[in-house]
């Protein structure tokens, strides 16, 4: 019989919320670093935060991120009023996984809220990011490359074989 082969469906159900838990919580966990990073204007290292842009926001010279962060600030998201989205979207996602039977569409819808904040967060700080190099001179934007480049030998980013 084909069916003595398929594992149990409480064990497929139990994977399932498994990755889904483990989704939630790297979309909470960058959420949150991008959040506080923004609002206190450092990362949690104590380093600039990074606007989601890995070596490219943090080869920035200083006085631009401060004008990225405060420009974000003003045409951003609305911080608190998503956070708390965020909150109520987990409290829902807690009760979608406690519900017999498991609907793993409505999990699903929300786990994609989720993404749909930080993706317009992070397209915000791309946006922005490129705004002010387009306004670097040319001596700026050698600049912003070298420290790149430092930033990625430092990171151990791609280099040349």
């Amino acid at each position: 019989m084909a069916s003595d082969n398929l594992p149990p469906r409480n064990a497929i159900g139990r994977k399932t919320r498994i990755v889904l838990v483990i989704s939630l919580a790297l979309n909470l966990l960058v959420v949150g670093v991008v959040a506080g990073g923004l609002l206190s204007g450092r990362g949690g290292d104590g380093r600039r935060v990074d606007l989601s842009l890995g070596p490219y926001a943090r080869a920035l010279d200083p006085s631009d991120v401060s004008a990225i962060r405060t420009e974000m600030r003003g045409r951003g998201p609305d911080l608190r009023r998503d956070r708390r989205a965020m909150i109520e979207d987990t409290r829902n996602f807690v009760a979608a996984l406690r519900a017999d039977p498991y609907d793993a569409e409505t999990a699903a819808e929300i786990l994609s809220r989720q993404r749909g904040r930080v993706a317009q967060f992070q397209a915000l700080g791309q946006e922005l990011v490129l705004d002010r190099i387009a306004r670097m001179s040319v001596e700026g934007r050698a600049a912003f490359a070298d420290r790149l480049e430092q930033e990625m030998g430092r990171n151990g980013g791609a280099r040349d074989n």
